[in-house]
């Protein structure tokens, strides 16, 4: 009987130990894992998503018709899709008959240029149909000037060869009476100490110096006569150099004319050619249609009337939220950030990283007149990911915004309580 008294004594206080060593080893464990084991220190602000840049207000230059409405408020629409169409008819005709012009200009440019250089004109043989007529056309014009051109020089070629001819037969003529004159001499010095010796007779003498001096007047008159034709055929080389020269200085006159007309001709056609693109009236980014300020099809837009409001939709997301002055302190720019949209429970979808990017210079005060920070975190995506679904976040949603400032054991956060006890202690009046 004693001895089961002494067993029944005995277990539970085996049990007791077991117990409480088994409960100091888990203390033990415990405190090695909360002095080691880390936690996140964050700042909570509250907030809500901004456009992370200004509402964007689409506006037509020119105004005009409306043809075609393509958007309502609430669309989302993407980066230079076309929201509304404008009548652009009248652009349309201005901007074809620049370009009919440009291509009449551009034919006639070739063929000045070839005039100009004296080179062959050729039809190059990539072009348009439009482009070949007007190229055709200049072409026949070309040929049609190169002819009376030549026409013009061959008269003239024809009035040299004469003149040419004309001096060479005065200078056949001069020589022949230059041998003339050579032989009337022999027969003057013949014939004059024969007539003194009574030999002949003094008429015959007469007759031969009659002869000389006709000769000799003959010889006078060619030899004034070829210096006045040779000028003449120079007058007539110097029409030819001339007759070409003029054709070329006409065709280089009417090049630059018709260049600087080419170049006016060109920056009308692009302000034309951007009327009729603007008729197309495109979204500037990617957002969300706020408000279509023309819906009817067919009204009349003035020059720069607002007619589309767009907010925003970038590929990150900017939260502007508010801090509490006494958690500002630990807070810097770049500082690592976790996004929590109160419209989608955390513990589903999840929340969006990001970043510090600005805090306020000064606190502000709200309207109950306490005082906050504000401050800026930009996300690195706009959506949430759940399920293989991205959920679109708007501007306007609220958010709490966690920005992390550093990390704590657990055990230091067990001992702060105690810590700030101890630190204040003893020190109140």
């Amino acid at each position: 009987m004693y001895q089961k008294r002494v067993i029944q004594h005995t277990r539970p206080s085996y049990y007791s130990h077991l117990i409480l060593w088994m409960s100091l080893l888990l203390m033990t464990l415990i405190s090695v894992w909360a002095y080691h084991a880390e936690l996140d220190e964050v700042t909570r602000g509250y907030g809500r998503v901004i456009p992370s840049s200004h509402l964007q207000v689409v506006q037509n230059l020119e105004g005009g018709i409306i043809a075609e409405l393509n958007v309502k408020a609430g669309d989302i629409v993407e980066k230079d899709q076309v929201l509304l169409r404008i009548d652009d008819t009248r652009f349309a005709s201005s901007y074809r008959e620049s370009q009919l012009k440009a291509v009449d200009l551009e034919a006639r440019l070739a063929r000045l240029q070839a005039e100009s250089q004296e080179k062959k004109f050729t039809i190059p043989k990539s072009l348009n149909a439009e482009q070949k007529i007007a190229f055709e056309r200049e072409y026949q014009l070309y040929q049609s000037r190169q002819q009376t051109l030549q026409a013009n020089l061959d008269v003239l070629n024809q009035q040299k060869q004469q003149r040419e001819l004309e001096v060479k037969e005065l200078k056949t003529r001069r020589t022949q009476i230059q041998n003339n004159q050579k032989l009337i001499q022999k027969e003057l010095n013949i014939t004059e100490p024969l007539v003194k010796k009574g030999v002949m007779s003094e008429i015959d003498l007469l007759r031969l110096q009659r002869e000389n001096t006709t000769l000799r007047g003959d010889l006078e008159t060619i030899n004034a006569s070829i210096p006045r034709v040779e000028a003449g055929v120079r007058e007539v080389v110097q029409k030819i150099v001339e007759a070409r020269s003029n054709f070329r200085n006409q065709a280089v006159r009417e090049l630059n004319e018709l260049q600087l007309e080419a170049s006016q001709l060109s920056e009308s056609s692009e302000t034309l050619k951007d009327r009729v693109v603007r008729t197309a009236v495109r979204s500037p980014v990617r957002g969300t249609v706020k408000q279509v300020k023309m819906t009817t099809i067919g009204g009349v837009v003035q020059p720069g009337m607002d007619l589309v409001e767009i907010v925003p939709l970038e590929d990150s997301l900017l939260v502007e939220a508010r801090v509490r002055p006494a958690d500002i302190a630990f807070l810097r720019p770049g500082l690592a950030a976790m996004v929590k949209l109160t419209a989608y429970d955390f513990s589903i979808y999840g929340g969006l990283t990001a970043h510090l990017e600005h805090i306020s210079a000064d606190s502000l005060l709200d309207e109950r007149g306490d005082s906050y920070f504000l401050i800026r975190v930009r996300t690195e995506k706009n959506y949430l990911n759940h399920l293989q679904q991205s959920l679109p976040i708007m501007p306007g949603m609220t958010a709490q915004v966690d920005i992390l400032t550093g990390k704590k054991t657990v055990w230091s956060y067990l001992l702060k309580p105690i810590h700030r006890a101890w630190h204040n202690a003893l020190q109140e009046r």
